[in-house]
Parts: C-alpha cells; sequence; structure tokens
C-alpha cells in the first residue's frame, strides 16, 4: 500500500505528485482551493521512491510505477469512479491511469506536462526570471540558490517558503536509485506500442509560457488526447505555475471540477 492522505468527503481525487517530490507538494498547491469546496475527496499519494512509500528493487520502469498506483487505487478505490490529478512527472501517470482504467477515470487535470525524456530539447523555452528579486539571494541555503537561479520565474518569498516547506524536505527521502532505473526504461508500453486511445472525460492543462524544463508545446500536442479539454498556457510562469500564478490556476481548476461533477 502506498503511502497517502486523504481529506474530505465526496467524489474522490486521486493527486500525484512530481518525481523527486511527495503528497506535500501537491497539498501546498490544491488544499488553498478546497478550503471553500465541499464534496470532494483528496487522496494525495506518494508514489513509490518518494515521501513515505518506499522504493522497491523490483521497479524498474514507468510502467511498473503506473502498476504500483493501480494496484493502490483498485484496492483503495475498488469499481469507483474519481479524477486523477497529476503535476509534471504525475501528469504522465494520470494519462496512464486514464488508459489502465478509463471506465473509472471521469477526467484528468494535467499540471505542467511534457518535458519527457526523448522530448526535443529545442521546444523547450530558456530559463528567464521576469519578476527578480536578487536582494533574497544573500539569504538563501545551499539548496536553494540553484533553484533560485535555474527554476524561479518569479522570485519572491513566499515561493522560497513554499519549496522549503514543500519541496526540499521531500527530496531528502526520495530514492535516486530507483529513479535511475525508471528513466531507463522510461515510455509505458501502451504508448511505445501506439494504443493510447482519447480520454473522453473533461480535462484542464496547464503550461507555463516560460517552463524551461516541461515546456509548454508538448501540453499544446496534447489536446489531440483530449477531446474536451481545456489549456491554459500562463505567461509569468515556469514548472511551478500553481504557486506563480495561483488565482488563475485555481479559477481554472474550479471550472474543471464543475465540469467533472456533471460526470
Amino acid at each position: 500500500m502506498l503511502h497517502h492522505t486523504i481529506l474530505g468527503d465526496g467524489t474522490p481525487l486521486v493527486i500525484l505528485h512530481g518525481v523527486r517530490l511527495d503528497h506535500r507538494h501537491m497539498m501546498e498547491s490544491l488544499e488553498p482551493m478546497f478550503d471553500t469546496l465541499d464534496g470532494w475527496q483528496r487522496i494525495y499519494v506518494d508514489m513509490p521512491g518518494h515521501g513515505l512509500s518506499p522504493g522497491d528493487e523490483t521497479i524498474r520502469s514507468m510502467d511498473d510505477v503506473l502498476d504500483a498506483l493501480v494496484a493502490f487505487t483498485d484496492d483503495i478505490l475498488p469499481d469507483q469512479k474519481f479524477g486523477v490529478i497529476g503535476e509534471s512527472r504525475g501528469s504522465y501517470l494520470a494519462r496512464g491511469m486514464a488508459h489502465k482504467r478509463a471506465d473509472q477515470v471521469l477526467g484528468l487535470g494535467l499540471i505542467v506536462p511534457g518535458g519527457n525524456p526523448g522530448t526535443d530539447p529545442a521546444c523547450l523555452p530558456p530559463h528567464e526570471v521576469l519578476r527578480p528579486d536578487a536582494s533574497l539571494r544573500d539569504g538563501l541555503a545551499d539548496n536553494q540558490i540553484y533553484r533560485f537561479e535555474n527554476l524561479m520565474v518569479i522570485q519572491n518569498q513566499r515561493l522560497l517558503d513554499l519549496a522549503a516547506k514543500a519541496k526540499i524536505p521531500a527530496m531528502a527521502l526520495f530514492d535516486a536509485e530507483q529513479e535511475a532505473r525508471v528513466f531507463e526504461n522510461f515510455h509505458f508500453a501502451h504508448e511505445v506500442n501506439a494504443e493510447v486511445q482519447p480520454h473522453d472525460g473533461p480535462t484542464v492543462i496547464f503550461v507555463g509560457r516560460q517552463d524551461a524544463m516541461s515546456g509548454y508545446l508538448d501540453g499544446i500536442d496534447l489536446l489531440k488526447t483530449f477531446p474536451r479539454g481545456s489549456l491554459a498556457v500562463l505567461d509569468t510562469a515556469g514548472h511551478a505555475v500553481a504557486w506563480e500564478r495561483p488565482e488563475v490556476f485555481q479559477a481554472l481548476m474550479r471550472d474543471w471540477l464543475e465540469r467533472l461533477a456533471k460526470e
């Protein structure tokens, strides 16, 4: 059983974090929105080798990670319908869930998808700081400086505090050896075999226009797979789009939940 945290009651939402992180990152991104929303049960999952879900020698590919997630949802949500929210690596797993459990997955929330192995580096925009604050650098710990200089499109204390609270502690629990195995066998077999089918549930896709890690073009391409997908390409946003543009992120996520509720 994967470690997980359940909050609220109602229609289940399985919520998946990105690589090197854990459920705390997704809680910091989404729970401010759910403070004023009822009717949704949020299931925040630590994927294998992340957070409090230990790594596993038998996990050697992304298909193995997906199988672990499918086994988890089969156990905790037997024969139930649910939505899936995934960020970055978690969005790839969310798409895998839509393939493996197409009859159960109501719809997807995909946050900064793309940039997976095999993506043409020319598709990624260069890193760009649009709202700098160099005065903050002197107070940073060594493990914060790289993020400040190379990942943050907006440099401010709020974003640094969020990262210190949710991202940096998770990285200390990350199983790098498992990730090395998975990275070498990354793409799902059903994707390699061209077996991906369109998913007709309500979907929302968020990409940051300045996201130098995942880019935005892969997210645009995903619309072909989601005929009921909304796409938001957000300016002044990188890979932390939910934290950098919280007002518009939450508004569009609420719209997706309203559409999902009608299913």
